[in-house]
Parts: structure tokens; sequence; C-alpha cells
């Protein structure tokens, strides 16, 4: 897998060329989003992903989706806490027609008033879903009381905020933020995909100022949010890194990540789930930037089984990680980046997640080899470090035990 790149005007184009393939997969990767926002604004930026696909200078909502759609194609956008991201994938015989779509989407969307008024209702309604999804809302507790703004805010912001965006904050944020694009193409990689891609990125991507901002922590703790139509309990626990995807620690990281959390063999789904059937979900949910990041461990368990887990966690984390342990992580971890070639979408989703995490696409041949070079010392010293930490307890609980969960937790 060779990704290849050409500087452009305020930003960068990222190819892999795979001859043998007749699609083209594009993303256009845009370097804002909710941590971009102001508090009163949080939302924004997942609203304007919504309403640029509603109209374009040149498309109205039916053409653009339809365009691509008709000739077997895919149009879709995601929104994180740092950037928004736009893609396509369609039939290299019609690359021109994707190419066009995706730049008309993030350069030139109309923003009617009627659309954000229609959006902004349905991203309210997203946000109701949310909060009845209680894996997503114990996560955006854990993420609401451990970080500072704006990385505390839930990427689709509040139900109050939301309502009261206008069309010209709207307009503001996207004037404002919407340069340094890059542009990443998987599959069929011609002259003419060069050429296009290379010529919109020249006329059309703005230089504009980067966020200034980066994650900080509030005092570890615990966290409860009752609710009357529970049964079970929703946790999660973990504490801050002091390093992130940058570091020379990363690669270690991923392989402690993949023993404790990857697979039914992993330690935390043999161990709580398969050997004591304490929880039917047990994951890790960490998160890493660029200079740091959050260890997190998520369950799902009844109340009468909750002390005996946070037992069992605790067990673990004084233990150190067995030979078998490292070699099970670590080959697993290889041996799923080694897949990673064997599909378009999964080039196209790694070279995606390095610049959304890294800045940058890392050679998958370089990453195998940074993995290849971990150690069982470093895993069992990252793992100390990490339980040794200072841990934050976020869970949404039945109403009437949350004086439970607290003595327990805080034992």
């Amino acid at each position: 897998m060779r990704i290849e790149t050409l500087p452009v005007r305020n930003g960068h184009f990222y190819f892999v060329p795979i001859p043998s393939v007749k699609t083209l997969s594009l993303a256009f990767v845009v370097p804002a989003g909710s941590a971009s926002e102001s508090p009163d604004e949080a939302g924004v930026a997942h609203l304007i992903e919504h309403v640029a696909f509603k109209g374009t200078k040149k498309f109205d909502e039916f053409t653009l989706k339809f365009s691509l759609e008709v000739v077997g194609g895919s149009l879709n956008a995601f929104t994180t806490k740092d950037f928004t991201v736009y893609l396509a994938k369609v039939p290299y015989s019609h690359h021109e027609r994707a190419i066009e779509v995706l730049s008309q989407i993030v350069f030139y969307p109309l923003f009617e008033e009627r659309s954000i008024e229609l959006e902004k209702s349905v991203i309210v309604e997203e946000i109701k879903t949310y909060d009845e999804d209680y894996e997503s809302r114990v996560q955006d507790l854990f993420a609401r009381t451990y970080l500072e703004e704006p990385y505390s805010r839930p990427v689709s912001g509040y139900k109050e905020t939301v309502e009261k965006l206008t069309r010209q904050r709207v307009l503001n944020f996207h004037s404002t933020h919407y340069g340094n694009i890059e542009i990443v193409a998987v599959g069929k990689i011609t002259k003419s995909v060069l050429q296009k891609l290379t010529q919109i990125l020249e006329r059309h991507n703005r230089e504009v100022d980067p966020p200034d901002v980066s994650p900080c922590f509030k005092p570890e703790g615990i966290s409860c949010e009752a609710k009357n139509d529970l049964s079970q309990i929703h946790i999660i626990g973990g504490t801050r890194l002091d390093f992130g995807v940058m570091s020379e620690r990363y690669p270690a990281f991923m392989v402690l990540s993949t023993l404790l959390g990857s697979g039914m063999s992993s330690v935390l789904f043999t161990r709580i789930r398969e050997q004591l059937g304490l929880v039917y979900d047990v994951e890790l949910v960490n998160t890493l930037w660029n200079d740091g990041g959050i260890f997190g461990v998520y369950a799902c368990a009844s109340p009468d089984k909750l002390e005996r887990y946070v037992e069992e966690l605790r067990k673990i984390m004084k233990e150190d990680i067995s030979k078998d342990q490292f070699d099970y992580g670590k080959q697993r971890l290889i041996g799923k980046l080694q897949m990673i070639t064997e599909s378009v979408s999964g080039i196209f989703g790694y070279v995606i997640e390095s610049i959304i995490s890294r800045g940058r696409p890392v050679p998958l041949d370089e990453m195998l080899k940074r993995v290849d070079a971990v150690t069982l010392r470093q895993v069992r010293s990252l793992w100390r470090e990490i339980s040794e930490r200072a841990w934050h307890w976020s869970c949404v609980v039945p109403v009437g035990s949350e004086d439970q969960v607290v003595k327990v937790l805080g034992s």
C-alpha cells in the first residue's frame, strides 16, 4: 500500500492508487469540528454537515444525492470534535460527477433558511435518540464531568443551543473554518483524477487560522445520573493519558488496548463476561489526541453485580500482563493492520483515521514496524502507570441505586 502526497494550496492531496479496482473513494477532510465552536453555538459544526446536503450553488438537494446513487455510488459525512469529513464512493466511470458533487457540498452550500430550520428539527430528534441510548449517554456524562470546554460538549450540541442557531451563525462558522482542507482519494487514480482534485484545492482552498484548543481535564471523581426507566447500570471508568498518537509510546498502547479489549479472547471479555458472567458488554472506550488522551472501560451490569464487576476490574488492574496476553495483543494487532490492505474501504478508512488522529497519513509499513518493535516490558510498564493513576467514574443508574453505586466506586 503506497500513500502518495501532493502538497497543494493551503492543504494536501493524499492518494492511494489501486489499479485493479474500478471505483474511486473520495474524502474532503475539514479541520473543524465541535471543539471549534463557542459555547453558545454548540452544535453548529454538526448542523453545517447536515445542511450542506440540502442544496448548493449548482445542485438542488435531490440532484446532489440522486446523481451518485443512481450509478450505485454513495454519499455521506460525519463530524467529530476536531474534524468534519465528507465522503463519496462511485464507479470510476462517474468520478467527475463525484468530484463535482463533493466540492459543491464543501465549498458552495446554500444554507437556505428553511433548510437550516428543518435540519435543526432533525438534529433535536437525533439528540433525543442519544439521550435514550444509555451507552452514548454515559459517554457524554463522562466527557462532561472529566473534560473542560470545549471537549466536554457533545458533537451534536444541546437542544437549547441548536434551536437558537441562526443562518448568520452557520455562515460565519463556515467562512471562518472551512479552509486548509485535505483530500483523500483511494482506488483507480488516473491523470484526470489528479488534475481535477488538485485544481479544486488550488482554486477554492482558503487559508484559515487553525483552532487554538486542546483537551484539558477536570479532577477525577464520581458522577452519577439516575433514570426511572432503567434496570441496569451503564458505567465508564477511566483515566487521563499524558501521551498521544504522536508519542513513541503509542504502539505499546495499541498492543495493550488490543490484548485487553479486542476480540472474544481479550482479557476483559474472557474474565469479566465469559468466566464470571458479570456483564453482557465490556469494552474499551479510549480517546487519543496528538499529545494526550483517555483510557476508558465501559460496561453494562445489573445493580446486584456491580460490586463484583468493579472488584474484578480492579483485580485485573493489579495484575501484570503475561507473556501469552502480550503475544495475543501484538499478533492480533499486526494481523488486523495487515488485513487493512485487503479492501478499498479498509485502506480508505485507515488513511482518513491517520489524518484525523495524527495530522498526516502514516504508511502502513511504518506502523507495522513500530508495533513489531513493542516489548513486553514496555506494555507492562504502561499498564502499571494506567492502573496506578486516579480514575474518574461516570454511570447512568436506576433511580434509587445512586448511593450504592457511589459507595462501591468510592471504596
